[in-house]
């Protein structure tokens, strides 16, 4: 009889006590930071929405989420994991199935994906590699099959990697964006991804279903944008636990969500009445952008930022894993299937300002909409966030600088490893720049 692992590319032999002494081991530690995370939010807000409980409950990637998830598997359901934000959850939905998304933010992880990868690769990459060689991430582990859209080296070799465990379905995405040729492209993309997830769940994409699906991520997408508008005043609401609420979306029931999200946002807006603020309102307003920061290990930027002395508050980000998540929604303009499968493709084309686009203009619409944030969000300082490995932030870097510099907006360049080790030379980093923007919010 053939041995399963001799058809495997990459994935070594574990013997199979080591995996389960080092899942266990990761997932007590992972369970111990979430915990810790959570306490540290609550300390530093002065004033915290009490309707954060939901998302600090939710954020427990080994809790109440994983058991729904478990027991629609049992019924029939399907579960399609993703690994980035131009994965057409739409579709997902229509077919009745549950979309989670399952890149991994466990630093530890990453030191397993070393044995498969070299340490130079992306640690998002390595870590969510390692967290499937161990069977750590919940999600991951319930996912029938995965949406991989290939917009970096990395993300296209994880693709062939993760296809030793399960069926991955690869979403080649065109480096320029705005020609005819890349919409038809896309295009064709989206559709053979739908006839992919049909064929998964058994499930016809009907109009009325699609119609029903992008009906409800227009409305997540109307509670999202009203949480982060709320953030252009005084700030009511802390910036990691912001963040938390966007993240809590990747894995959630989406209707339940967005009653959630829509319940904060009710109860922020009266604290603003009240002026019951989250910090200070002369607290320097920051904003990250950069390699997106996956819950719960991958937080230490955003902890440095709010705890440092003196302290800064997150009131915008430009992250794939935060706000740019769902800030666009779907736009039709008439219920045919053609007109809706036209617009879900345009919503995740033409709207995404990844830098994996180029264009004769150097891919402006990211520009554009920093600028936007920048100004709309009354933005004193901006931290451009790379991990090492992520090449495409990384290079991207010199020219967001050249514009803030513009402008005359300060700007940091922090780049990490996927490690606790390094946040006491981080958090010196950090305060200087802190302390430079309090000197200017001071003047």
């Amino acid at each position: 009889m053939k041995n399963k692992n001799e058809t495997k590319k990459y994935v070594p032999e574990i013997p199979q006590k080591e995996i389960e002494e080092l899942r266990n081991s990761i997932k007590t530690t992972s369970q111990k930071i979430i915990a810790e995370n959570i306490e540290r939010m609550k300390k530093t807000s002065k004033n915290r929405a009490k309707t954060m409980q939901y998302f600090d409950e939710n954020a427990n990637f080994f809790g109440q989420r994983e058991k729904e998830i478990q027991a629609a598997k049992a019924s029939g359901k399907k579960v399609i994991g993703y690994m980035c934000m131009f994965a057409p959850i739409e579709l997902i939905l229509a077919a009745d199935a549950i979309p989670v998304r399952v890149n991994s933010g466990w630093y530890d992880a990453s030191k397993l994906g070393d044995r498969i990868v070299p340490v130079e690769v992306c640690p998002i990459i390595r870590s969510t590699i390692g967290a499937k060689m161990i069977g750590l991430s919940p999600y991951l582990e319930l996912s029938d099959a995965l949406i991989s859209v290939l917009t970096c080296d990395g993300m296209t070799k994880l693709s062939e990697i993760l296809s030793d465990y399960k069926p991955v379905w690869t979403m080649p995405i065109p480096r320029v964006k705005d020609s005819a040729h890349a919409t038809r492209f896309w295009r064709e993309e989206l559709l053979a991804t739908k006839a992919q997830i049909e064929a998964l769940t058994g499930n016809k994409i009907t109009g009325k279903r699609l119609r029903s699906a992008i009906e409800l991520t227009q409305r997540a997408t109307k509670a999202f944008r009203r949480l982060q508008d709320i953030r252009k005043g005084a700030p009511v609401i802390m910036g990691r636990d912001a963040m938390l609420v966007n993240q809590t979306y990747m894995w959630d029931d989406i209707k339940r969500w967005t009653e959630k999200t829509e319940a904060l946002c009710d109860e922020l807006e009266k604290m603003a009445q009240q002026k019951m603020w989250a910090c200070p309102p002369d607290t320097p307003r920051v904003m990250i952008t950069g390699t997106p920061m996956i819950w719960p290990d991958n937080w230490k930027a955003p902890t440095l930022i709010e705890e440092a002395t003196p302290q800064g508050v997150l009131v915008a980000d430009e992250l794939c894993s935060s706000e740019r998540l769902l800030y666009d929604p779907v736009g039709v303009d008439e219920w045919t299937m053609d007109d809706m499968l036209n617009a879900i493709s345009e919503r995740y084309l033409m709207a995404s300002t990844c830098p994996c686009f180029t264009s004769e203009d150097g891919n402006e619409d990211r520009i554009n909409w920093l600028l936007t944030k920048v100004k709309d969000w009354k933005i004193n300082g901006v931290i451009y966030y790379v991990v090492r490995g992520c090449m495409l932030y990384a290079m991207e870097y010199t020219r967001v600088k050249r514009v803030l510099d513009r402008l005359n907006i300060p700007v940091y360049y922090l780049d990490t490893e996927y490690t606790r080790e390094d946040v006491g030379q981080m958090k010196t980093r950090v305060e200087a720049f802190l302390e430079m923007l309090s000197a200017r919010v001071d003047i």
